[in-house]
């Protein structure tokens, strides 16, 4: 399922449309409203680029089904024998199992939902784990 931002945006708006009048009923100040909205929509944009960047990682994995006609890693150690960066491998390998777990049904296409289902844990937590995996892989970039 493709990521439609025009559609979420919509959602999105609409959503917060309708928490902001129930606030404004319980009597909220607006600025504290407003400040909500603010924080709410930075969440809302980091999600969004963590779709769309899910998104563009599941292509290329995809593609990599495609080749090897089966999955890409069956478990945790053949998902960690097929990458070739080796400051990448030492960065997952000092990862908690759990995380890898989580990565590894990514890499099968499971949202963060169903993996949420799988593995008995909150939706939040996935998004935390990946989340806090990608950015390690961020920084491991940024030191080159």
């Amino acid at each position: 399922m493709t990521y439609n931002k025009t559609s979420e945006e919509r959602k999105w708006n609409y959503w917060k449309e309708q928490e902001e009048k129930k606030l404004r009923e319980l009597g909220m100040e607006e600025e504290k409203i407003q400040k909500l909205r603010q924080m709410d929509r930075e969440d809302f944009l980091e999600e969004r680029r963590y779709r769309e960047h899910l998104g563009e990682t599941m292509q290329d994995m995809d593609s990599i089904k495609e080749k090897d006609s089966e999955l890409f890693a069956r478990d945790v150690k053949e998902l960690l024998d097929h990458i070739g960066d080796k400051r990448i491998y030492e960065l997952l390998k000092e990862t908690e199992h759990q995380t890898l777990e989580i990565l590894l049904l990514s890499t099968w296409g499971y949202s963060g939902r169903e993996v949420a289902k799988i593995m008995g844990m909150a939706e939040q937590t996935i998004y935390t784990k990946r989340n806090r995996l990608r950015k390690k892989l961020k920084n491991l970039s940024k030191i080159e």
